[in-house]
């Protein structure tokens, strides 16, 4: 049985998410690891993810976490983030995890936003089967800390792990990232960050494994 099948579903996150390279091409309809997710099990929702997007206050309002806010009052049985490479991109503080869930939390760092996003999920998506996206490596990228980004994403899987969220972690997946994604080339990633559409059908599969175990 698939559990995916014709279920609703809202993903937010940033240009990796949102499959900005095929927003003009005979792909528009599935852009992205999510639309192909969407199409291939009937789901309904929306993709919201926007490219630039962050998670701390480096990138001003183009946060994850406003694209939840936007979204409040709909209900959907999966809800998928991801996000963190601006924050990178930016050399954006790391920050700390929080001791409690109640904050205060500093959304200036990655860290903060997001342990401040997954806290707003929970509280206004309480029916929605949550998960965390940690995308892949880009060791070839020449901006910020895209070229290891393993601090932040170390702390996101710390966040994930306080706040219950299942994750699925591709940065720290050397065989994927090296063997499939073959992230250090621009085979899958023409400008070493974005993949193009041959890069979304190889992680499309991966997501929609990791999806139907949450």
């Amino acid at each position: 049985m698939n559990p995916l099948l014709k279920k609703s579903v809202l993903f937010v996150g940033d240009s990796l998410c949102e499959g900005y390279c095929e927003r003009e091409t005979e792909y528009a309809d599935r852009m992205g690891y999510a639309g192909r997710i969407m199409v291939k099990n009937e789901m309904t929702g929306l993709n919201r993810s926007l490219g630039g997007a962050s998670m701390g206050n480096c990138r001003g309002e183009n946060l994850v976490y406003k694209q939840l806010v936007d979204m409040t009052g709909n209900s959907y049985e999966y809800l998928i983030l991801e996000g963190g490479a601006n924050d990178a991109w930016d050399s954006a503080p790391v920050g700390e995890m929080t001791q409690g869930f109640e904050g205060p939390f500093d959304r200036d760092s990655f860290a903060g936003g997001l342990e401040v996003t997954f806290a707003y999920a929970k509280k206004h998506f309480p029916m929605a089967k949550l998960g965390f996206i940690v995308t892949y490596q880009m060791p070839s990228a020449q901006i910020g800390r895209l070229s290891d980004m393993s601090e932040y994403f170390a702390m996101s899987k710390e966040i994930c792990d306080k706040w219950g969220i299942p994750y699925l972690d591709l940065y720290f997946d050397e065989k994927f990232n090296r063997e499939v994604l073959k992230s250090e080339t621009n085979e899958f990633l023409p400008d070493f960050i974005h993949p193009n559409s041959a890069g979304y059908e190889l992680l499309a599969p991966v997501i929609e494994d990791w999806m139907k175990t949450i």
